[in-house]
């Protein structure tokens, strides 16, 4: 990869979902690795990988891998880790696959909504007369160290492969970014395939035919489940903008006798709470200014509402006093709820 540009190097670091690294403990542990050394060598926490939804540096998530490589003396520990890891595991954009009609329309969806799964990285199909690859690549120049999760998204393609084509079917060829580190038997083992390294990418190859087998768990309803939760987060990611506008509507859906906190929205969003603090600095607005605003956007429905009583409305609000909404209401508009209600000419 060519040097980061400025941009790249301001930008935000890209993360992943911890559905990623599910089972990745008991990997360690059946290797005799010391799951809380190589977690924390890799700057996380074994509690970071007990929520599929919260997002994880992906920096850190390929630091995991190489470190958990390095510790428990298997430098094939992605590769071993990605061939066992069931589609479902990815969490969304894993029951997106396989509960879509075909594997066309799987591997589309995929490729759709992979930005909700894990950012600043390529996922897509390719074509070359009457074979097609599947091509995946990290594509921030900041992790420079990536091997092992080249070797275990590549397992874990190959699986939605295999779920929709049975466990015989194997790519055509496998090709690798990275280098070859000693000989190649046990990934064309796992791929069933001839291995190339120091590719372009990494990529598999297979036959444009392979695209028409239906995908044995196909679910229309549990697709439309998931498919809202992906949008939003690709809204998200290619607009940051909209983020402050989403949180806000999320607060007014949450209200109720207390606010809720960040920690609560933060988990609707698949983030932890630094992840979501970071998004809200980048557009210079704190989380207690969007639960104010959140709060004053539904004072003002209700208030239009004559038949709804102002304890009812602070309650909703999330106020334990009535006292309390009228002070808050003063500050944000210079008059009680009840002079508003007075003053309003279409409430008479």
């Amino acid at each position: 990869m060519g040097d980061a540009s400025h941009a790249d190097m301001i930008s935000p670091p890209p993360t992943v979902l911890a559905s990623a690294a599910t089972g990745v403990v008991g990997l360690i542990e059946q290797m005799k690795g010391d799951p809380d050394s190589i977690l924390g060598n890799a700057c996380l926490r074994p509690t970071d990988l007990d929520d599929p939804y919260r997002e994880l540096l992906l920096g850190d998530f390929c630091n995991l891998f190489e470190e958990a490589a390095h510790q428990t003396g298997n430098d094939r520990f992605g590769l071993t880790f990605g061939k066992d890891f069931q589609p479902c595991q990815l969490g969304a954009i894993g029951y997106a696959a396989i509960s879509s009609p075909t594997l066309a329309a799987a591997l589309k969806n995929m490729e759709t909504y992979f930005p909700a799964h894990q950012g600043h990285s390529s996922f897509g199909l390719f074509h070359d007369s009457e074979v097609l690859w599947l091509s995946y690549q990290i594509s921030d120049p900041r992790i420079a160290h990536r091997r092992q999760d080249a070797e275990l998204s590549m397992g874990m393609f190959l699986n939605i492969f295999r779920h929709a084509l049975g466990q015989n079917w194997s790519p055509l060829e496998v090709r690798f970014e990275h280098e070859a580190h000693g000989d190649s038997y046990k990934h064309e083992n796992v791929f069933g395939a001839p291995i190339r390294f120091g590719r372009r990418t990494n990529a598999f190859a297979f036959r444009r035919s392979d695209l028409d087998a239906r995908m044995p768990s196909q679910d229309p309803y549990l697709y439309s489940i998931i498919e809202p939760f992906l949008k939003s987060r690709c809204e998200i990611q290619r607009n940051p903008e909209v983020f402050a506008t989403a949180i806000r509507n999320q607060i007014k859906l949450n209200l109720g006798d207390t606010p809720p906190t960040l920690n609560e929205i933060a988990r609707i969003f698949g983030m932890s709470d630094q992840h979501m603090q970071r998004k809200l600095r980048e557009n210079n607005v704190t989380f207690q200014e969007l639960v104010t605003a959140a709060r004053k956007e539904l004072a003002l429905h209700y208030l239009n509402g004559p038949n709804v009583q102002l304890t009812e409305i602070a309650f909703l609000l999330g106020y334990s006093e009535l006292s309390a909404f009228s002070r808050a209401f003063r500050s944000w508009t210079g008059m009680s709820p009840q002079r508003y209600r007075r003053t309003n000419p279409h409430l008479q």
